[in-house]
């Protein structure tokens, strides 16, 4: 029996210690080099909202941070890294919508949104907009519809399964009805050059990415995803004026695995919005045709996300689409 209860107060003391040591690494966090991995290219919105980010998180932690590219999938080769990465907050994931929108699309994502990760700051939204070749007989939405009704169109898309795809699918063939073709592009850029040449009549797409050539007389801007009207587009109309409020604009975040410590995430969640809430941020966002979405805490994170996650997967079943 005293051997007993020396092994248990043994067990009991070794459960304590390792509590114990688990404390201060929350308390002392961050105490080496913090990576933050984005799915996507260098030079693509999510990429520069983390380098932005990266900057700001460095004065803030007093630590080095480091931005680390693993692109391809959509995004799942970042997402499954972080997902299995230590949960210590030192490997987290700057990530889109599209975290959400691969496994609404695919059981093989090799990851569970909800259940794998946790938001712990949102960063930046952009605002979408539907943008038609210059040469396009139409000046509106209605207009387009139209058109749409009379002669099949085809739209440009920067991917199969993004957002644009799936934001131009749902509103072209689903909430107006017409039996329009999404043509797959490799990434924004050519996207936007299919519509700017008429290869390709209608894109859907970043405003970021749309604007210069708009301002090219290259393509009309006939509506945006956006809370309000934007000043660089101020007779655009947004897509809710348009009789459309079902699409949202784009967002960025921060997530770490689920079972990162509970302390960590809320350092995580400060550090965070104590960068991002600087003017030097915004400043740097906003040159980049991006609006700075600080000052929600966990609980809000979490809200938004898990919203956006029921948004993205009616749309998916809505609109049928498929990873390929």
């Amino acid at each position: 029996m005293k051997a007993f209860f020396r092994l248990a107060l043994c067990a009991l003391a070794l459960g304590s210690a390792h509590v114990s040591a688990a404390v201060p690494a929350a308390d002392n966090y961050p105490s080496k080099v913090v990576r933050i991995v984005v799915g996507f290219p260098a030079g693509g919105p999510a990429d520069i909202a983390a380098r932005v980010l990266a900057t700001s998180l460095q004065e803030t932690l007093k630590q080095n941070v480091i931005v680390e590219n693993r692109t391809g999938a959509g995004g799942n080769i970042a997402a499954q890294l972080v997902a299995k990465a230590p949960a210590d907050g030192y490997t987290i994931l700057v990530a889109t919508a599209s975290l959400l929108v691969n496994p609404a699309l695919s059981a093989n994502a090799g990851y569970d949104a909800l259940r794998d990760f946790a938001p712990v700051g949102l960063i930046a939204t952009q605002a979408n907009a539907l943008a038609v070749t210059a040469t396009l007989p139409v000046n509106n939405l209605k207009e387009l519809q139209a058109l749409a009704k009379r002669h099949p169109i085809t739209y440009a898309t920067s991917g199969v399964g993004t957002t644009s795809h799936l934001s131009a699918t749902y509103l072209i063939n689903v909430l107006w009805g017409t039996k329009a073709t999404p043509v797959p592009y490799r990434g924004a850029g050519p996207a936007g050059i299919a519509v700017a040449t008429g290869e390709t009549p209608v894109a859907f797409m970043t405003v970021t990415g749309v604007l210069p050539l708009q301002q090219q007389g290259k393509v009309k801007i006939l509506g945006v995803v956006s809370d309000k009207r934007l000043p660089a587009l101020p007779k655009v109309p947004t897509m809710s004026e348009s009789g459309y409020p079902q699409l949202n604009p784009s967002w960025t975040a921060v997530f770490v695995p689920e079972e990162t410590p509970a302390a960590i995430k809320q350092r995580l969640n400060d550090a965070i919005n104590q960068a991002i809430g600087t003017a030097e941020y915004r400043e740097r966002i906003a040159s980049q045709g991006m609006s700075g979405a600080g000052g929600a805490n966990l609980k809000q994170v979490a809200e938004h996300v898990n919203s956006e996650a029921q948004l993205w997967n009616r749309i998916v079943k809505t609109t049928g689409a498929k990873p390929e």
